[in-house]
């Protein structure tokens, strides 16, 4: 009978085990560095992400469009505008000639604030009489209207106070500030929030999951054996999104009722004109996912490069969380170059504002001729891969 051999020493096993590890690690490196595109991806996305959040992310207000429409055009109301123009915390978009320029400033977004000095400012001023100064709010951003309503408080009271040393009356009994919040008075930020979050899920459903889904296929192997069947590629791309088609707007239906039930989030503009932006987006986001596979073949590299280019700029590059207005100028050209930018505005224009196309057809239009560049784009890169 043969006897068995001796169980292996520690030093046995340690030495053995090193051996197997060494060879493990040896060849994930190999892997890995055999996949450029992930490896490139893994050290691009932190440093863009470092990028973006440190140059994005704002959380003081600053240079807040401004309009001013002064009826009293005299020294002391030009004193008192710039003063809040060299403050910093404004930024003068244009004079104003009546109050018709204001709404249409406030609806489109071009101010986020408007202030109306009165006829006879001055006058109330040089007799020591009390004077009020108007200010209306756009308040569909709940965080920037409560800061920059703060400013003008601000601006009004250093005003007020800068009077005293002139020998006239002190302005604490003079000039004070009367301010109006349009669209969501409450100042809300759930009404803010919602809107922004439609967003980000449609872009998920769009781009990530359709990019994955083609990727899935890739890894399998079975995209080869359709290709060998009679269906054509483009066949194959439609028949592979229409599904995320119909689970976004199915996600978009459930998240606009479970806001208006849940969070009490009405909707003042038109359900059809939403649906219609909401098409033109997703049709983007499907775009960029179909895009995403054609420069992925892992899901790895797909994951990564989704989140990369459509995940991260529409949470930070569409004015979702962080205004756009208090970004550097290099970071607010890139989000000209962002599906997610065009519709983060239209849906809130028509949540809060009740807008539509009339107002909101700059918008409608960049997202027409974004979706229609990288669908075409895609199809053709798609195509050319697989054909």
């Amino acid at each position: 009978m043969i006897a068995p051999a001796p169980p292996p020493t520690r030093a046995r096993r340690r030495r053995l085990s090193w051996r197997t590890m060494r060879a493990i690690m040896r060849r994930e490196f190999i892997d890995v560095l055999r996949d450029r595109r992930s490896l490139i991806l893994t050290f691009l996305y932190p440093i863009s992400m470092l990028i973006m959040y440190g140059y994005g992310i704002r959380y003081d207000v600053d240079n807040v469009p401004l309009t001013i429409l002064d009826y009293d055009e005299t020294p002391e109301s030009r004193d008192l505008t710039r003063q809040m123009i060299r403050s910093g915390y404004f930024q003068l978009v244009r004079w104003a000639r009546n109050q018709h320029e204001i709404d249409r400033d406030l609806t489109t977004d071009k101010s986020k604030a408007a202030v109306i000095i009165p006829v006879q400012f001055a006058a109330h001023i040089r007799s020591g009489e009390p004077v009020t100064v108007q200010a209306v709010i756009d308040g569909s951003d709940s965080n920037t209207a409560t800061i920059a309503q703060g400013y003008l408080l601000a601006m009004i009271a250093r005003y007020a106070l800068s009077l005293a040393p002139q020998g006239r009356h002190t302005p604490a009994a003079g000039v004070e500030l009367k301010s109006r919040v349009w669209y969501n008075p409450e100042l809300k930020s759930v009404n803010f929030i919602v809107p922004g979050v439609i967003a980000v899920i449609m872009m998920i459903v769009g781009a990530i999951l359709t990019a994955l889904s083609i990727v899935k296929e890739k890894e399998r192997g079975t995209i080869e054996q359709i290709l060998v069947s009679p269906i054509r590629p483009l066949e194959m791309m439609i028949g592979k999104i229409i599904p995320y088609v119909i689970i976004a707007f199915i996600d978009l239906v459930i998240v606009v009722v479970a806001g208006y039930v849940i969070f009490a989030v009405p909707i003042k503009g038109s359900l059809f004109q939403l649906a219609i932006f909401a098409l033109l987006y997703l049709t983007a986001s499907l775009g960029t996912g179909v895009f995403v596979s054609t420069i992925a073949d892992t899901m790895q590299t797909a994951m990564l490069a989704a989140i990369f280019i459509s995940l991260m700029p529409s949470i930070l590059l569409s004015g979702f969380v962080f205004p756009l207005e208090n970004m550097p100028a290099p970071i607010r050209l890139l989000s000209y170059f962002f599906p997610g930018r065009y519709f983060v505005t239209a849906i809130r224009g028509i949540y809060l504002k009740g807008v539509g196309i009339s107002v909101l057809w700059p918008e409608a239009l960049l997202l027409l001729c974004f979706s229609v560049g990288i669908v075409w784009l895609s199809a053709s890169r798609f195509q050319d891969k697989l054909g």
